[in-house]
C-alpha cells in the first residue's frame, strides 16, 4: 500500500474559491452591520456622560475618534457588501480590506472609550458665595467650621476688589444676613451700609 502525501501548501495558502470568499463577505457584511448599528445604539443610548467630565479638547479629540471609527466601520461594511455582490470581481481583496477597515474601525472607538474612562476630569469651578452680614458683604469659598462661624476662603481664581475675601475670614453666623451663590466675585451696585 502506498500512502498519497500532498504537496505542501504554498507560502500564499490554497486560492479561495469566488463562491466562498462571497460566502464570507456576507457573514463580514451581516456582522460589521449589526455591530456598527450595536455600537451606534450603545453611544446614543448611553450618551456622552462618560465624555462630558472631560476638558473641553478632550471632548473634541474624543468626538473627532469616535466620528473616525464609525466613518471606518462604514466603509468596511460597505466594503463587504461590495464584495459578497454577485458581480464583484475583486472581492477577496475587498474582504481583506473590510477586515482592516473594520479592525482600526473598532481600535478607534475602543480606544476613544478607554480614554474617555481613564482621563482625568476637568476640573469642577469652584462654587463661591456671597455674603451680606453685619459690616457688608464678604464673597469666597465657604465652610462652617468652626461651630458657630462661617469660614470665608479666598479663591486665588478672582479678582481683587472690596468683597473678595483677601484672607481667611469667620464670619459670626448670628451676623449674618444672607448667602448667595455666584460664578464670580463682583461687588454689587450699591452695597449695604453696615450695621453700626
Amino acid at each position: 500500500m502506498t500512502e498519497e502525501r500532498t504537496a505542501p501548501d504554498s507560502p500564499t495558502g490554497p486560492t479561495p474559491s469566488p463562491d466562498g470568499v462571497r460566502t464570507q463577505a456576507a457573514v463580514w457584511r451581516n456582522g460589521l452591520t449589526a455591530v456598527t448599528a450595536l455600537l451606534a445604539a450603545a453611544l446614543i443610548v448611553r450618551g456622552p456622560g462618560d465624555l462630558a467630565d472631560l476638558h473641553w479638547i478632550g471632548q473634541v479629540l474624543a468626538g473627532a475618534l469616535l466620528l473616525a471609527g464609525f466613518v471606518l466601520l462604514v466603509r468596511a461594511a460597505l466594503l463587504a457588501v461590495t464584495a459578497a455582490a454577485p458581480s464583484a470581481e475583486p472581492a477577496a481583496r475587498s474582504v481583506a480590506t473590510a477586515r482592516r477597515f473594520a479592525v482600526a474601525g473598532l481600535g478607534l472607538v475602543g480606544l476613544t472609550v478607554l480614554g474617555g474612562w481613564l482621563a482625568p476630569a476637568a476640573p469642577a469651578p469652584a462654587n463661591l458665595i456671597q455674603l451680606t452680614y453685619d459690616h457688608g458683604i464678604i464673597c469666597g469659598l465657604v465652610s462652617l467650621e468652626p461651630d458657630g462661624y462661617v469660614t470665608v476662603l479666598p479663591d486665588p481664581g478672582q479678582p481683587a476688589n472690596r468683597i473678595t475675601a483677601k484672607a481667611r475670614t469667620l464670619v459670626p453666623i448670628s451676623s449674618i444676613h444672607g448667602m448667595t451663590e455666584v460664578g464670580v466675585c463682583e461687588p454689587p451696585a450699591t452695597l449695604p451700609t453696615p450695621a453700626p
